[in-house]
């Protein structure tokens, strides 16, 4: 999950809630967190709030996530605790759990378990396509990265060309932007081929 560092506000840290909390109440929170690792209607979202406190930060997932190549999926809500730091105090001063709330996309054919064992795993890529290449390159999975941007190139391309499309066929504009929709085109037919043949960085 993404990480934001403290300016001011409130920075959330995905992973082990802090240890300052006390034991046997952040034990209550765990318990009551990992018991609803899917929550797909409000009332299941208010059981669960009513066993954690109400000042306890509540924060969104920048993106939603989902399983690499899984063709058939629903969507769903994955509660977690996190860390958070509040103000400008000091982590060991200001640490408090708080719950995030991730969009996920589980296998639709799996049973509730399963579903439930993909939900919960914090190593989930984003589903968009940007997102994700970001995810798979910065790990050194160039294929599937390369992959990815090239279908966002060839996105932008579309997009280009539809702006193009509203310009009259004379318009030194217009014709500008369908050179550069061709070129963006072409870039994302050459990273698409280097995807298929490129190597994966060595760890």
């Amino acid at each position: 999950m993404s990480e934001l560092h403290p300016t001011g506000g409130t920075a959330r840290r995905p992973g082990d809630v802090p240890a300052g909390a006390p034991r046997t109440f952040l034990a209550q929170q765990r318990a009551a967190v990992a018991a609803a690792p899917m929550v797909d209607t409000v009332g299941e979202l208010r059981a669960l709030l009513e066993q954690l406190p109400d000042e306890m930060p509540l924060s969104l997932d920048d993106h939603h996530r989902a399983l690499p190549g899984e063709p058939d999926q629903v969507h769903t809500i994955h509660p977690r605790l996190v860390a958070t730091v509040s103000g400008l105090a000091t982590e060991a001063e200001a640490t408090q759990p708080g719950l995030m709330l991730t969009q996920v996309y589980v296998p639709s054919t799996a049973e509730d378990e399963e579903q439930a064992a993909v939900a919960t795993r914090d190593d989930l890529p984003a589903y968009g396509e940007l997102p994700r290449a970001a995810y798979h390159l910065e790990r050194g999975e160039l294929r599937p990265g390369l992959k990815d941007v090239a279908e966002v190139l060839e996105e932008l391309a579309h997009l280009v060309g539809e702006v193009a499309a509203d310009f009259t066929e004379h318009d030194e504009d217009g014709s500008q932007l369908r050179v550069e929709a061709k070129r963006i085109t072409h870039a994302a037919e050459r990273v698409g081929k280097l995807a298929e043949t490129v190597g994966e960085v060595a760890e």
